[in-house]
């Protein structure tokens, strides 16, 4: 009965949020009715316990006749009877409430009903009052007003050149502020019914605003409101209250968003930073650049539009083709303006900005997460901060923790289901992936990063052919885009080097390059160039013809990525020209975050195993490791390490770590190394006697590489024969 009761509850709640939306019945509504619905629980109860308690069946009579009971009181259909009327009566209310409110009787009554006020009748806006340390914030909060009022269908606000004709026609410049009692002037100049005023107070990190409805006639109070929290938030829900008072319908109301809640003097500014905003969350990151540098544009001291301008950069990386060092520091440069404005913030909005520096300036971690607690203590629902608290779990490698934050922003912001998405493939829940994934195509089918992560899903499932046709979908959408174009081809000639087909993958990446010549993306040309060496010199061998194609892209082009150069020299026994790229690499170094410390130990690492340090190269990949996000980066480097130093179990585990880690974004790695990991997981097996785990990798190794280039092929049929001579009788 309890669950039958609560079925039924269920689906009468769901109704009555449909009829409050649909017909624009008051918010109370649903609040009575959940009332009722909780009172009535207990009443059922007891009229089950009563009539089931004795006869599971129920039909036991409840008395005999004459005699009164506690059964012949609470019978089913008293109990049926009473909720119906009990959900009639709040029904009868809300539609008196609404009656009485359009026809203007009694305390609800609105304006337009009363007859106080027209439909469409023009209204003056006077600048509201400041009594906050910042001269600024009082006209910030007009403007919010301003705009809010905008969306009504039933108020019309007077107009700036409007206002302007009668300040001249009164003697007065059309640029002094527009105070209360000039307001009202203008008004009764014109004829005009109303004025709108109102005051900002600053308590503590937050503000009291008040809003009043003044008639400019008489000075009677019509209606007043006051809302203490962030300027926007108090803003906008007394924007709501004064355009139900008026009379406008509860469902046009209700349907109109908020812009965002972040300060700024500019109404056109915000516009831009939520657009922005948007675009990021979408993963639109050039877009996202570009509105938010309108948004400065119109306000200098837009601290937050700086912060979203500076983690977009961030985003963005290689995109346009600069440097990785001209991207951080553009980003930085933003996000640390950002942390310079924060003092005129209010305290959610400051511990943003905070929060923004400490991970991608000071690459604090602990800082950025204690901030972004902060945020969340003051706006529990702020869809941005349970993203980035989600993504401080993820990049921690806490996938558990993760999935409560992100399933929580999603209630939110649909468009952060792919966050739900990467982590549960980073928690190795492949169907569960896989239904968010037909999940979001459902619900934001034209969100652009669908069809490149279903491409990376189909990669570490190994459906390279599904992969390749997501790669070609997305290069069929962005037909003409050169950004893209470079893009899909580099997708193609990673998933053409995975599976051995070298040569197909160097005419990928020549077409990358060429397209990345064509645009003037100079830096990235020589990281590619970098690759064409890194492809001869790891996977053929050829240390003569890996340093001919490097040497030649230097000479080319005068950008130095030294980290990948540092990696380079030392993988190709270059330890002396490889130390000199990593002083450069230190001494340009602007400081000395996570992210430095990170790359330097597997800089060192790598120029270690040349040197023939293998136990050094552990220590320095072993803390690699421990700073970076991603779980499967350091590890086939460190499994290597243990290789060179002569510890087999050691390696083994490593490797088989590596093969094993679910991790979306590791095609770019396996490219590299998953082959020889397969490769020296069935060597090891089989040196450790482990014929099934032996012929299991040795599996893997020529399943990967059986369509290999006929260079790499005498590596696959020695791994034929070996898993012939391990199984003699197959």
């Amino acid at each position: 009965m309890l669950l039958v009761y609560l079925g039924v509850s269920w689906g009468i709640l769901e109704a009555v949020a449909l009829f409050r939306d649909e017909f624009g019945l008051p918010d109370w509504l649903f609040t009575g009715a959940f009332v009722l619905v909780v009172a009535g629980l207990p009443v059922v109860a007891l009229t089950a316990l009563l009539h089931f308690s004795d006869d599971p069946t129920g039909k036991a009579p409840d008395a005999e006749p004459g005699q009164l009971s506690a059964r012949s009181l609470f019978t089913w259909r008293r109990v049926l009877l009473g909720g119906a009327l009990a959900l009639a009566l709040l029904a009868a209310v809300a539609s008196g409430y609404t009656a009485m409110r359009v026809l203007g009787i009694g305390p609800g009554g609105s304006l337009i009903g009363k007859g106080v006020l027209e439909e469409r009748e023009r209204i003056v806006l006077a600048d509201f009052e400041n009594r906050t340390p910042d001269s600024l914030v009082a006209h910030g909060a007009t403007e919010w007003f301003r705009t809010a009022l905008s969306h009504s269908e039933l108020v019309t606000l007077a107009g700036g050149d409007y206002l302007a004709g009668v300040l001249q026609r009164m003697g007065k410049d059309p640029s002094v502020p527009l105070d209360y009692d000039l307001a009202r002037e203008v008004a009764v100049r014109q004829g005009l019914k109303a004025v709108i005023a109102g005051e900002v107070i600053a308590v503590g990190g937050s503000y009291v605003v008040s809003a009043r409805l003044v008639a400019a006639e008489t000075g009677e109070m019509l209606w007043t409101d006051s809302e203490s929290a962030e300027i926007i938030e108090a803003v906008d829900r007394l924007s709501r209250h004064l355009r139900e008072r008026i009379g406008e319908s509860l469902k046009t109301i209700r349907s109109n968003e908020p812009l965002a809640q972040v300060t700024t003097t500019s109404l056109e500014a915000l516009r831009f930073y939520t657009e922005a905003r948007l675009a990021n969350i979408m993963g639109d990151y050039p877009r996202s650049i570009e509105l938010s540098g309108r948004a400065i544009e119109l306000d200098s001291t837009f601290a937050s539009a700086y912060s979203m301008r500076g983690f977009a950069l961030g985003n963005m990386g290689f995109e346009y083709g600069q440097s990785a060092a001209d991207v951080a520091r553009a980003s930085e440069i933003d996000v640390r303006r950002a942390y310079e404005l924060r003092d005129r913030l209010p305290l959610s909005e400051r511990y943003w900005v905070e929060a923004q520096y400490h991970q991608s300036v000071t690459e604090d971690w602990e800082k950025w997460f204690s901030a972004l607690r902060m945020v969340l203590e003051l706006r529990p629902d702020d869809d941005g901060a349970l993203i980035q608290t989600g993504l401080y779990h993820f990049l921690t490698r806490d996938y558990a923790r993760a999935a409560e934050f992100y399933r929580r922003a999603t209630t939110l912001a649909a468009s952060a289901t792919f966050l739900v998405f990467e982590n549960q493939v980073a928690l190795g829940k492949y169907d569960e992936a896989e239904a968010t994934l037909r999940a979001w195509e459902d619900t934001i089918p034209d969100d652009p990063r669908i069809p490149e992560h279903r491409m990376r899903f189909a990669t570490i499932r190994g459906d390279y052919v599904e992969a390749e046709a997501g790669i070609r979908t997305l290069r069929e959408q962005h037909r003409g885009e050169p950004r893209w174009r470079a893009e899909t081809s580099a997708n193609l000639a990673t998933l053409a080097r995975l599976q051995g087909r070298l040569a197909e993958a160097e005419l990928h990446l020549d077409d990358v390059i060429s397209v990345q010549v064509e645009q003037g993306w100079t830096a990235l040309a020589l990281a590619n160039a970098l690759v064409h060496g890194s492809t001869d010199l790891r996977l053929r061998g050829d240390t003569a013809a890996a340093l001919r194609r490097v040497e030649a892209a230097l000479d080319r082009w005068s950008d130095r990525p030294y980290g990948s150069l540092v990696s380079f020299y030392a993988s190709a026994g270059q330890t002396e020209q490889a130390r000199a790229y990593l002083a450069e690499f230190e001494e340009r170094a602007e400081y000395e975050g996570r992210s430095f410390r990170r790359a330097r130990h597997a800089y060192l690492g790598h120029i270690a195993v040349s040197d023939g340090r293998p136990h050094d190269a552990i220590a320095e990949y072993r803390s690699w490791d421990r700073l970076g996000w991603n779980p499967v980066r350091a590890l086939p480097s460190l499994a290597f390490a243990y290789d060179q130093a002569g510890e087999p179990d050691s390696a083994l585990a490593v490797y088989e770590r590596y093969v094993t880690t679910p991790w979306l974004y590791r095609d770019w790695d396996d490219s590299w190394w998953l082959a020889w990991a397969y490769e020296r997981l069935g060597a090891l097996y089989e040196q450790r006697g482990d014929t099934a785990k032996a012929v299991y990798y040795y599996g893997k190794f020529v399943e990967l590489w059986h369509d290999a280039d006929p260079e790499l092929r005498p590596r696959v049929e020695a791994a034929r024969r070996a898993i012939e001579a391990l199984l003699p009788d197959r």
